[in-house]
């Protein structure tokens, strides 16, 4: 039975001609494409076409100047081939690849030259040989082949360079190799690899911060997630479906607490920096987002339980002892508002009695202090050094503490392992 696929086919041509009639009537392309020596060109229109009981669309060749030479061939076919399928308008994925003809090195060059965007290969064999058994297949017992798909094991490697990729935070390049593999790879395999690609897409928006999107992107691979995971019984896909659980969880909790939203958003910065940190080297940045993380926590503790917006202060919320210095130092004159910063956020909710005030001045003095002023110095902030990860971690280390966060709140994306 003929591939029902068979739009277009690559075929390479020796001095047997009968093989490829087999497999040229077999398959019964629209389109043909020969690649052929120059002592084989002949044989196309004298022995080849004239046998053909089909209707085909348009045929074409492309010649190599040495049939031995693997450079020269590889050369001719990677220059010429994606010229006539673009004037045929045919997709490289619908392209069957028959090897059957030609010498070994022409064989070698079609499958180099059409690995990347080609998955279907055949080969004429048989049971009955001349020489008996090593030489030609005897005319009338050929034997139509179809090779297996060579994507479904190459994918191997491509799978796993995207699990690197992922894990080193590049999300979306993990993305594209999930995408292109998918288009490659046999039917029953698809499935994965297109569930993979919107993970790694549904991570890269949580990354950064489309939470709404992330989590529409990240349901859309959960099923399938789930459904390989439960097949194959393999701990690695095991593990990433419970972190995939686990993740929409808290992008669930995310969205429906209004009142847990602020802090929940404090613990996405802290897990957001950390990734800079440990997976991309990039301390400043990691920096940043503590000292936002630092900066949010306050105004979610004002808001959500003095009513105290930091962007529009009212003067009857400021305490008598702060009153005359807030309206001083933090009116804004352009707005006519009062904007309160972060040690201006901190020392209002001391002065409110609030907890997380007194503990933020309890490790102010000791190790706040030093590690915000060399946070100040970031080129990222006011200054033009580059923080050091030693920074990171101590300024990591002395949020979780004066918060009271334990570092199993903190949203973990998962480690492909794949």
């Amino acid at each position: 039975m003929a591939l029902n696929r068979t739009k277009a086919i690559l075929v390479s041509l020796g001095g047997t001609p009968a093989p490829i009639i087999f497999s040229l009537n077999h398959q019964r392309p629209d389109y043909i494409c020969f690649f052929v020596s120059e002592e084989t060109r002949d044989s196309i229109d004298k022995d080849i076409l004239p046998r053909l009981d089909f209707a085909y669309r348009n045929y074409d060749w492309i010649t190599t100047q040495s049939a031995e030479r693997l450079s020269d061939c590889y050369h001719v076919l990677a220059t010429k081939l994606p010229e006539i399928l673009k004037k045929w308008k045919v997709d490289p994925k619908n392209l069957v690849v028959d090897y059957t003809g030609g010498t070994k090195t022409m064989s070698v060059a079609l499958a180099l030259a059409t690995i990347d965007n080609s998955s279907l290969y055949t080969y004429i064999g048989g049971a009955e040989r001349t020489k008996e058994g090593l030489g030609i297949v005897i005319n009338g017992k050929e034997k139509m082949w179809y090779t297996d798909n060579p994507w479904d094991e190459m994918a191997v490697v491509e799978r796993r360079e995207a699990c690197l990729l992922f894990n080193r935070a590049r999300y979306l390049a993990a993305a594209e190799i999930f995408s292109k593999t998918s288009e490659r790879v046999s039917q029953v395999h698809r499935p994965f690899f297109e569930a993979m690609k919107e993970l790694a897409e549904g991570y890269d928006l949580w990354d950064r911060f489309k939470h709404k999107e992330a989590r529409k992107r990240l349901y859309q691979s959960r099923k399938i997630i789930e459904t390989f995971a439960a097949a194959s019984d393999k701990a690695e896909m095991l593990c990433l479906a419970n972190a995939l659980k686990d993740n929409l969880s808290f992008l669930e909790e995310l969205k429906n607490d209004r009142a847990q939203k602020g802090l929940l958003l404090c613990y996405d910065l802290l897990a957001n920096a950390k990734r800079r940190a440990e997976l991309e080297d990039k301390f400043d940045d990691a920096i940043a987002r503590i000292y936002r993380a630092i900066e949010a926590l306050a105004q979610f503790r004002l808001e959500f339980k003095y009513g105290i917006k930091t962007s529009d202060v009212r003067t009857a919320q400021i305490p008598e002892s702060l009153r005359e210095e807030y309206e001083r130092r933090y009116f804004d004159e352009k707005t006519s508002k009062i904007k309160l910063p972060l040690f201006a956020s901190y020392n209002l909710l001391e002065k409110l009695g609030d907890e997380l005030g007194k503990s933020f001045f309890t490790h102010y003095e000791n190790k706040l202090r030093a590690i915000l002023d060399q946070r100040n110095r970031s080129i990222l902030a006011h200054g033009f050094d580059a923080m050091k990860q030693d920074t990171f971690k101590k300024m990591y280390s002395v949020m979780l503490e004066f918060a009271g966060i334990e570092e199993r709140q903190i949203p973990a994306f998962p480690v492909l392992t794949l």
